[in-house]
């Protein structure tokens, strides 16, 4: 099988996988050309919002999170444009654009990215369930839990060892 049909494919099950989402993702948008490389899929949810769709494979999650974010920055200004040739889609271009990051695993440097970023980023856990068919399991990656006191935060008043106060 050519690379193109293959990646064809793959497209075709990550795009049932997004539609089994909370909320689900309609693609509206496919291989588009993003900032020097291809935007896999595009997405809406009921809302509007605009969700880009990225995979990476094992290793390469943390190059593929910058890329994501570059691709969004480079969207965001032309979502008036596409509302404008598409109406129909109602793209909510006032929510901003959130990426979607789609792979096997992560890398703790991924997890810990895409943690500080906010709800600008979803992790998704990417498992096979057969040669045609993909499940994507959103939340599944936790950033690990950070030695916290009430909250994460020092009591009030908490010295630290250089003697700095809060």
């Amino acid at each position: 099988m050519s690379p193109e049909k293959r990646a064809a494919r793959e497209r075709l099950a990550l795009r049932a996988a997004l539609l089994r989402l909370e909320p689900p993702l309609e693609t509206v948008a496919e291989d588009v050309l993003g900032v020097v490389s291809r935007i896999e899929l595009v997405a809406r949810d009921p809302d509007g919002r605009v969700t880009l769709v990225l995979t990476a494979c094992p290793g390469a999650d943390l190059a593929r999170l910058a890329e994501g974010l570059a691709h969004c920055a480079w969207l965001e200004p032309r979502l008036a444009d596409w509302n404008q040739l598409a109406p129909h889609l109602g793209l909510a271009a006032e929510r901003g654009i959130q990426l979607l990051l789609a792979a096997p695993r992560f890398d703790e440097r991924t997890r810990v990215a895409a943690d500080s970023l906010g709800e600008r980023v979803r992790l998704a856990e990417l498992v096979p369930r057969g040669e045609l068919d993909v499940e994507l399991r959103p939340d599944v990656v936790e950033t690990p839990a950070r030695p916290a006191l009430d909250g994460g935060r020092p009591p009030p008043g908490a010295a630290f060892r250089t003697g700095l106060r809060d």
